[in-house]
Formats: structure tokens, sequence, C-alpha cells
């Protein structure tokens, strides 16, 4: 017995170290990754702003709720807010001639939601985060109502129209024309103003700039990001790849095709991944599936970052209900089982990225809380060993071929890990 078990583990070893050779950029690249001890919880969800009167009541109820939810240091779970600031005022399109044209603005046309939002911020369950000054290509979107475009008509026959989720896809992405497919990117001056004028916009409305973003409909290049550097927006929220461009056949093209939470670009801003999604109206995703995703990413030592969008809550009553319920349900697995629940904003996530060890400050309303801890040394190796597994099928399977799994399980199960409580 002890010959084969000699045997196994100079196979084993041998097999490991052509791996590390092989792969060497890889394993060490995965290694210096940050992995925390505390477990990060964040809810992000794009596309809060302009809307109906009702949702001011929607989002009052749904922060109500997340003020039930604890974490281990007593804190409230956080709706990261990702909002649309302003949309086209299609009443007033008609008078207006060339030139910058008309908007509505989400704290002067729609004081409702607006005054929800502060009330969520001083109770420190809502963190408002930049999305765009719209969630649609604004002069695209002005000459087509112009032209009469059939794409546009609900737009132009509703004086006091706010849902650009009604529009086709192609045309609720920011920092792209999409009247026509391939997608075209705005430009280097056109992003220059549209992005200084939101964050001024968002600075005035909410008291402190914002310090990441996530671009309508994850369409974006390297030109936006430069300027949304120049604006001093410190992280990008992801879902794990960046899209410059939709195809002709409106395929969306990746040229960043894996993002991973802590990565840094060429402008020192720091990538957050959303890597639980939860989207019910959809019919995709139901609390289990999303727990289950939460459980990877628990293993992996990583933030388990919620994607929940607005229309899950701004629907039909019952599809409100529905969302609501399952949200609540996620959340209390996620805070009964996981070990070392932190809720975060994905503002207060850049920071803990940047700057490790440091408290954690909502920039909002002030309030301060203790550090994310984080795992280093021979501790990260389990959680290091679920990275490759997870994101890397072909390194599994030559795990599971070459028995190099069973060390990696043993590994996994007898080193200090995050376990789930029972």
């Amino acid at each position: 017995m002890l010959i084969i078990i000699t045997a196994l583990l100079t196979i084993w070893t041998f097999l490991a170290t052509i791996l590390f050779v092989w792969k060497r950029d890889l394993f060490l690249k995965t290694w210096q990754e940050p992995y925390f001890a505390d477990t990060p919880i964040l809810i992000e969800s794009d596309d809060w702003g302009p809307g109906g009167d009702f949702h001011a009541d929607r989002l009052e109820a749904l922060l109500n709720a997340l003020s039930e939810q604890k974490d281990s240091a007593g804190r409230s779970a956080v709706l990261t807010a990702d909002v649309v600031l302003a949309v086209p005022d299609t009443a007033a399109l008609e008078k207006a001639s060339g030139g910058e044209y008309p908007r509505k603005i989400l704290d002067r046309d729609f004081p409702g939601i607006y005054r929800t939002m502060q009330k969520g911020i001083e109770n420190d369950v809502f963190v408002p985060q930049l999305h765009g000054l719209e969630h649609l290509n604004g002069d695209a979107f002005v000459k087509l109502c112009r032209n009469n475009d059939p794409r546009t008509a609900n737009a132009q026959a509703d004086s006091h129209w706010w849902d650009w989720e009604t529009l086709d896809s192609p045309l609720q992405g920011h920092y792209v024309d999409g009247s026509n497919l391939p997608t075209q990117p705005v430009g280097t001056e056109k992003a220059r103003k549209i992005i200084e004028t939101a964050t001024e916009t968002f600075q005035r409305l909410f008291g402190y700039p914002t310090l990441t973003t996530v671009a309508p409909c994850y369409l974006w290049d390297d030109d936006i990001e430069a300027e949304w550097s120049r604006h001093s927006i410190q992280a990008i929220q992801t879902a794990g790849y960046r899209c410059p461009e939709r195809a002709h056949d409106g395929r969306y093209i990746q040229d960043k095709q894996l993002i991973r939470t802590g990565d840094i670009n060429a402008f020192g801003q720091v990538y957050l991944v959303r890597n639980v999604m939860f989207e019910p109206v959809d019919g995709k995703n139901t609390p289990d599936s999303a727990y289950q995703e939460a459980l990877q990413a628990y293993r992996q030592a990583l933030p388990v970052t919620i994607s929940t969008h607005r229309y899950n809550f701004t629907r039909t009553e019952n599809e409100f209900k529905f969302s609501l319920a399952g949200l609540k349900i996620l959340l209390n697995k996620l805070t009964q089982n996981l070990r070392g629940t932190r809720f975060l904003s994905s503002a207060e996530l850049a920071e803990v990225l940047l700057a490790p060890n440091s408290p954690v400050v909502n920039r909002f309303n002030q309030k301060t809380l203790p550090p994310i801890e984080r795992i280093e040394g021979p501790a990260k190796l389990g959680p290091f060993l679920y990275r490759l597994y997870y994101r890397h099928p072909k390194l599994a399977m030559i795990g599971k071929i070459s028995g190099l799994i069973v060390p990696g399980w043993l590994i996994c199960q007898y080193t200090p890990k995050k376990s789930v409580n029972s």
C-alpha cells in the first residue's frame, strides 16, 4: 500500500510540475489576485433613475426589505444603484432646433424617485453610482425622432416618456450609436462631453463624485475608460467581459473576454465582476440558482456580486412581488449559511481593493465600518484551486483524467478554508 501511495504522489508531483511550467503565468496571476476571508456581498442594480411615479414606491419597498437583512457586522444590505440621470424631453423636441436637445433630469422632473434615493442614502441602504447620463445615445435618438423613425414612435407619442427599456435593444447603448448595425462608437470628443456632463450632474445630485460606473448595455472601449479615468472614476463594474460594439447581426463583440475582480486596466482602474445572476423576470434565475452561483464565489474567496436590474422591480405588481420575495430568500440564505458576510457597495469594494486593510467608508453618508479581512499565504491554496477548477474547464478535465483532482480535493478539504454553516 505504501508503495502505491508513494508512486501516486510521485506521479502527481511530476504532473503538477509539468502543469506549472505550462501554465506558469496563469497560476501566478491567479495566486496574486485578492482572496477574502470575509465575504463581501454586493447587490448591483442598473437603470434606476427617471421613471413612473410608482417607481418611488417600488424602490422604497425594496430598500425597506434590504434594511431587514443584516451581515456579520450588523450592517443592512446595500443597493448599489447604477443611476441614469436623464431622458430626452420628447415633448420639447419639436420646438428645439439643432444643438443641445432638451432633457428631463432626475431631481427636477422625477422628484419622488429622487427623494426616495436620498432617504435610502441617509439610511445606509442605497449607494448611487453612475450608469450614464442617459440609457441611450441622445443624438442618435433625437435624429430618429426628427425623422419620424417608427422605432421611436411610442416615445414621440408620449409627452411624459421615460421608458428607454421599450426601445429596440441596439438603441439603448449609450457610448455607441445603434441606429444602424454594426454599432459605431460615439467618438472621443462626444464621449468627453457626455461623461463630463454626467459626472458633474451626478455630483450635484448626490453630493459626492461617483467612484465606479458600468456602461449601459455593457458597451464601452478604451476611449471611454480613458475619459472615465480623467473624471476620477476608480473602478468599472462588469459582467466579466468587455464589448466595444455589436456586429451587423446584433451579436456582442468582446475584446476582453476574461475580466477578473481586481484586474487593473491601463489607466489604473480596477475591474469589478458580477458573478451571481438574479434576473427572475427573465425567467432564467431563481433564488436557488443564484445561491449556487454564490457558493461558487464563496469557495473561491471572491466577493459575491449579485446582478439584478431595475425592471425586476418595476414591471407588473405580481412580477415585483415575485422578484422581491426571491431576493429576500436569496439574502436570507447568504447571511445564514455563509461566514463573515459583509454587505458592501461597489464603491466600497473598489476602495477595499485599491487600499487593503483600510476601514470601509460610505462616502455618501460618511458612515465607517471595520476593514474587510483577506486571506494571505498558504491559506489561499484551497480557494486558488477552486478558481482554477471553475474558470478553466480544460484544466479541470486534465485534473480528472490524470487523477490530480484527488490531491486537489484533499487540499481543499484539509487546508484552512471558508466553510458553510450547517
